[in-house]
């Protein structure tokens, strides 16, 4: 072994190489070698040009390089780098792991569970976007609701506006009775009598009276000297009493008692051709002015 481990330094004239090293590590791990083997690995040998890296041999051949086949260096390299530790290697010579395989997840225990009650079914709340709406929409029915009520009640009046300005327009028109009536015959008109039959619709009272020892027909005005009023015919007192201010008017006419100025007016009387009697209410006859001692102002009896 001495010799053997001298040789290859000898022969190699200095540093020994990596296989030579190699061979004397795996020489002292083996138990026994033939001499054949031994002096085949003391032989020096040229260093061989980089190879290729070969996959590992099965363990078969590692034995049988033990058993005394001869091996060369790539041999014994893959011996070494399968024997010793494994080191840094590239990626290629990097040895196929299989994948492992995923572990199986436990099996979930089934675990009885207990089923809750029902749970009633919640009113539904309004959503404040639909309130929104709600709200708008009856902010919209309120408004144009207003709105056409304020645009109806201009209308009519605008309307009742536009009648009122056309009424100016047109004169206006009294339904009046005639100017002249027949109030009948003189036999309906006994001493005394004032007739009130005509007053409503004629104003006229038509009296059949003493005038200063005359017995006479005449037609007086229903229309207070006064201030207008329609003077009523008393008879049981025999006069005319205004309402309004307390004037009084005996038969004929004449004012006696109250604010009344003066005596009560006339209207022209005369017998028409067929003998009644006609009252012509367009002329009048006033006693201050001594205007009742015209002809036409009365109708001797």
């Amino acid at each position: 072994m001495p010799a053997a481990s001298k040789a290859p330094a000898t022969a190699a004239g200095g540093r020994p190489s990596v296989a030579d090293i190699l061979a004397m590590a795996r020489a002292k791990n083996e138990p026994s070698s033939p001499p054949k083997a031994v002096a085949e690995a003391e032989k020096p040998t040229a260093k061989p040009a980089a190879a290729k890296p070969s996959a590992p041999k099965p363990p078969a051949a590692t034995a049988a390089g033990r058993a005394g086949v001869q091996r060369d260096t790539a041999s014994i390299l893959a011996a070494a780098r399968a024997a010793a530790k494994p080191g840094p290697v590239s990626k290629a010579e990097a040895p196929v792991r299989p994948a492992a395989a995923k572990p199986k997840p436990p099996a979930e225990k089934t675990v009885a569970r207990a089923v809750p009650p029902k749970p009633t079914r919640p009113v539904t709340k309004v959503s404040s976007k639909a309130e929104g709406e709600d709200r708008r929409s009856f902010l919209e029915i309120a408004t144009g609701s207003f709105m056409a009520i304020g645009f109806t009640a201009l209308s009519v009046t605008g309307g009742l506006f536009s009648l009122g300005l056309a009424r100016f327009f047109f004169p206006n028109v009294l339904a009046e009775p005639p100017s002249k009536f027949k109030v009948g015959a003189k036999d309906g008109f006994p001493s005394g009598k004032v007739e009130t039959k005509f007053v409503a619709q004629y104003g006229v009272w038509v009296v059949n009276g003493d005038v200063q020892g005359l017995q006479q027909i005449y037609a007086l005005k229903t229309v207070c000297t006064h201030l207008g009023c329609t003077p009523s015919w008393l008879e049981a007192e025999q006069k005319f009493k205004c309402p309004c201010h307390g004037s009084g008017f005996y038969k004929d006419g004449v004012n006696f008692e109250g604010p009344a100025p003066r005596p009560l007016e006339r209207y022209a009387i005369r017998i028409a051709d067929d003998g009644q009697l006609e009252v012509d209410k367009s002329r009048t006859f006033h006693e201050e002015l001594g205007q009742w001692a015209d002809p036409d102002s009365f109708v001797t009896v």
